[in-house]
C-alpha cells in the first residue's frame, strides 16, 4: 500500500478522476496538503495520472505496515509451499483410492469385504499391504478365476476376472468348467464344445458342473477348450414375508445431538462432546476425508437421533392380498425380460402371532 501527498489545489476535480478508475481511499484534506492511499498495483498508473494533470511536488511514499505485512505473506507463502510438500512426501506412503478393475457384476461388494477384513481403506500404509497375501484370499471368493494386485502411485489397482458364464479364456490352454449358479431342472442344451455332465431333465444345484473343458477325439484323445453351451432350465425362484400381529417399531422425535472429531493421521486435533441425553437413540457414525488426495485428514461424524417405541397392530386377513402382491413383487425383481413364467403360486403359514406368506415362480431361462 502506498500514500500521496498533493497540494491542495483542485483537488477535488483529480480525486474524482483517481476514484472513478482505481481504489483510492482514506483521502484526508488540510490546509497544507491532501492525503490519500492506494494499493501496490494502483501506484504506477496514478503517478502517471498525476503528473498528466500537471502535479510535479507530490509525494509518493509505501506505508510501512504494509511491507511488514507482505514480508508476512511472502514468509507464509513459502511456509505453505513447505507444509504442503512435507505432507504430500507423508501421504506419498498411503494409498488414498482403491481401483477394481474387470468384471466385477457379482463380486465387488466380496472383494470391499476381504479388504475391510485386512484394514484396507484409503490412507492405509503402502508398508502394511501384503499383497500375495490378498490376491490369495480374493481367489477364494466363488467364480473368481484371477486376481492381479499393483500399488501404482497412490492407488491400489486390483484386476479380476470372473467364471460365470466362463464365456473368456482365462489362461491359453486352462478352462474352468462350466457351472450352474441356480437352483433348476435342465430344459433343452445346445452344446458348442467341451464335455457336457448334463442332460435334459437332471436337477441341478448351485455350484454343480455343466460342461466340462475338454474334449475327447475318436482316438480316445483329450484335449482342452473353452466350455461353451446354450442351456436353458426351470429356476425356481422363491421370496417370502413374514407379518407379525403386533410389531414394536421406532418413532424418530425429529431430535439429534451431532459431534464430529477431526484427525490427522490417527492423531485427534479438534472434537466436541455435546451431551446425548434422550432415553432411547440411534447412533450414526460416517467419515469424510479434507483432501483426501493429498491430505489423511478426516472428519469423523457421530449423531444420535432420538426415539420412542410405539406397538403397531395389524389386520393379516385385512391386508392378505396387499401382501400376496408384496411378496410376488420382490419375487419378480429376480425376472428378467427375456425370462418365461411357467407357473406361479402362493402358500400361507399360520402361527402364534404371526404369519408367513411364501410366493413361487417357476422360469424358463438360459443359465448358460
Amino acid at each position: 500500500m502506498y500514500k500521496f501527498t498533493i497540494s491542495p489545489r483542485n483537488t477535488e476535480k483529480i480525486i474524482v478522476k483517481l476514484s472513478a478508475k482505481f481504489d483510492v481511499f482514506d483521502v484526508i484534506k488540510t490546509d497544507k496538503n491532501v492525503t490519500f492511499s492506494c494499493y501496490n498495483k494502483d501506484k504506477k498508473n496514478i503517478i502517471k495520472t498525476l503528473k498528466f494533470f500537471g502535479y510535479r511536488d507530490f509525494i509518493c511514499q509505501p506505508v510501512r505496515g504494509t511491507s511488514v505485512l507482505n514480508s508476512f505473506t511472502s514468509a507464509g507463502i513459502v511456509c505453505g509451499i513447505v507444509f504442503c510438500t512435507i505432507l504430500w512426501l507423508i501421504s506419498s506412503f498411503f494409498i488414498t483410492d482403491v481401483i477394481i478393475l474387470g468384471d466385477i457384476d457379482f463380486t465387488e461388494q466380496k472383494i470391499y469385504e476381504v479388504l475391510n477384513q485386512n484394514n484396507i481403506h484409503s490412507f492405509t500404509p503402502k508398508s502394511n499391504i501384503d499383497v500375495e497375501n490378498i490376491e490369495n484370499q480374493i481367489l477364494n471368493i466363488p467364480y473368481i478365476s484371477y486376481v492381479s494386485i499393483i500399488i501404482r502411485g497412490n492407488a491400489l489397482i486390483i484386476n479380476i476376472r470372473e467364471q460365470l458364464t466362463n464365456t473368456e479364456i482365462v489362461d491359453s490352454g486352462n478352462f474352468a468348467p462350466l457351472v450352474s449358479i441356480y437352483d433348476c431342472k435342465i430344459t433343452s442344451i445346445k452344446l458348442i464344445q467341451g464335455t457336457l455332465a448334463v442332460q435334459v431333465g437332471d436337477i441341478v444345484r448351485v455350484g454343480d458342473v455343466l460342461v466340462y473343458p475338454y474334449t475327447t477325439d475318436s482316438q480316445g484323445n483329450t484335449r482342452s477348450v473353452q466350455p461353451l453351451a446354450n442351456i436353458v432350465a426351470d429356476v425356481y425362484i422363491t421370496s417370502a414375508l413374514t407379518v407379525y400381529d403386533q410389531k414394536i417399531e421406532r418413532k424418530y422425535s425429529g431430535n439429534v445431538v451431532k459431534n464430529y472429531e477431526i484427525s490427522f493421521l490417527g492423531l485427534q486435533l479438534f472434537s466436541t462432546q455435546y451431551e446425548v441425553s434422550f432415553p432411547k437413540y440411534e447412533s450414526e457414525t460416517y467419515t469424510r476425508y479434507i483432501f483426501d488426495t493429498l491430505l489423511p485428514i478426516k472428519i469423523t461424524y457421530k449423531n444420535y437421533y432420538e426415539y420412542t417405541d410405539v406397538v403397531v397392530y395389524s389386520n393379516f386377513s385385512e391386508n392378505l392380498e396387499e401382501y400376496v402382491d408384496k411378496t410376488r413383487q420382490t419375487a419378480l425383481l429376480n425376472i428378467k425380460d427375456y425370462d418365461i413364467i411357467k407357473n406361479e403360486s402362493h402358500i400361507i403359514r399360520d402361527y402364534d402371532g404371526y404369519h408367513v406368506v411364501e410366493y413361487s415362480l417357476t422360469v424358463n431361462k438360459k443359465i448358460a
